[in-house]
C-alpha cells in the first residue's frame, strides 16, 4: 500500500502539484536541474523531490521509475536523507547566534589600609616564615583581593554539520539507461553508474530498492530474469544518525541544458518550453 501523500514535504515542487496518491505518479524536472554535492559540501539542489519522516526506524524503500529518457544524465529514483535535505536545513536565530559582549572586569582596590610598622621591620625570611598558612595575617596588613566580575562567555552556535544522502535510480548515459547511484557526505559526493543486463538494456523501466542492513544501506534493481541484484554497499550510513533524522522519498531531474537552438528563437519555441521538460512515471512506491 502505497504511503499517504499528506505525510510528504515538496522540494523545488509547488504545493498543488503534490500529487494526491502515491500509488502513481509522475514528477515533471526542468532542463537544469540536479541534486548533487561539490567538495566541501555545497549543495546543488534544483531536482523536483517529494520526501517523508518516519515514524519508526526505517527498513526499505522501493519505486518502479520510467520516462522517455532523450538527453544526457536524465535520471529519477529513490534518495534518502540522514538529516535536514540540502535547502531545508534550519539556521539559527539571529537572538542565538549574535554574540554577547562581556561585561568589563571592575577591579577594587582598598588603599585605606595603611602598613604596620611590624610589617616593614620584619625581614623577607619573618615574613615568608610569617606568612605561612597556620599563621593569619594582621588585621592591618590584609588587603581584600580584587573582584572581577565577568558576564558569561560569549555564545557559540557550530554550523550544522552536512548531512548525508545517497540517491538511486535510472538514468540515461551514453545513449543507454543505467542503473545510478550517487552517495554524498562532507567531503562531497561520488557518481556510480551499473550496466543493465542485455535483456534488460532495451526496457525504459527499472525498479530500484534502497535497503538497511545494520548500520548499511544497500542498493538493489531487480533484474526481471534473476530477481533482485545489489550493485552497491553504503558502510556506515546509518552511524550516528538518530532514526527521526531519516528522510526517504523521490526525485527527477534533468542536469542538461543545452539551450534554445536559433531556429526555436526564430520561431516562437520559448513559447513552448514545457516540451523540455522531463516527466518521470513513479509506479509502486513502498516505504517500510
Amino acid at each position: 500500500m502505497p504511503p499517504a501523500s499528506s505525510s510528504f514535504t515538496p522540494l523545488n515542487i509547488p504545493d498543488d502539484v503534490v500529487p494526491e496518491w502515491l500509488g502513481s505518479f509522475t514528477l515533471v524536472a526542468p532542463p537544469n536541474t540536479d541534486l548533487w554535492r561539490k567538495p566541501p559540501s555545497r549543495d546543488t539542489s534544483t531536482a523536483p523531490i517529494l520526501y517523508t519522516a518516519l515514524r519508526n526506524p526505517f527498513i526499505a524503500a522501493e519505486v518502479t521509475v520510467s520516462a522517455d529518457w532523450e538527453l544526457e544524465w536524465d535520471q529519477g529514483g529513490l534518495v534518502i536523507f540522514a538529516g535536514a535535505p540540502p535547502g531545508q536545513i534550519a539556521t539559527p536565530s539571529a537572538a542565538a547566534a549574535a554574540l554577547e559582549v562581556p561585561n568589563i572586569a571592575t577591579i577594587i582596590l582598598d588603599d585605606s589600609a595603611a602598613p604596620s610598622p611590624l610589617s616593614q621591620s620584619l625581614s623577607v625570611d619573618s615574613v615568608e616564615s610569617f606568612d605561612t598558612p597556620s599563621t593569619q595575617r594582621p588585621a592591618e596588613e590584609a588587603v581584600s583581593d580584587p573582584q572581577i566580575e565577568r558576564g558569561p562567555p560569549p555564545a557559540y552556535a557550530p554550523p550544522a554539520p552536512a548531512s548525508k544522502w545517497v540517491k538511486v535510480g535510472l538514468e540515461f548515459c551514453n545513449n543507454a539507461c543505467h542503473a545510478t547511484s550517487v552517495v554524498a557526505n562532507c567531503e562531497g559526493a561520488d557518481w556510480s553508474l551499473s550496466a543493465l543486463p542485455p535483456h534488460h538494456a532495451r526496457r525504459l523501466d527499472l525498479r530500484v530498492k534502497i535497503e538497511r542492513i545494520g548500520y548499511a544501506l544497500w542498493v538493489w534493481y531487480e533484474d526481471g530474469l534473476l530477481g533482485w541484484k545489489k550493485f552497491r554497499e553504503v558502510t556506515w550510513f546509518f552511524w550516528g544518525v538518530e532514526d527521526k533524522a531519516v528522510r526517504v522519498g523521490v526525485y527527477a531531474s534533468r542536469p542538461a541544458n543545452f539551450g534554445m537552438s536559433v531556429y526555436d528563437r526564430r520561431h516562437g519555441g520559448g513559447q513552448n518550453s514545457g516540451a523540455r521538460n522531463l516527466c518521470v512515471d513513479f509506479e509502486g512506491l513502498e516505504i517500510f
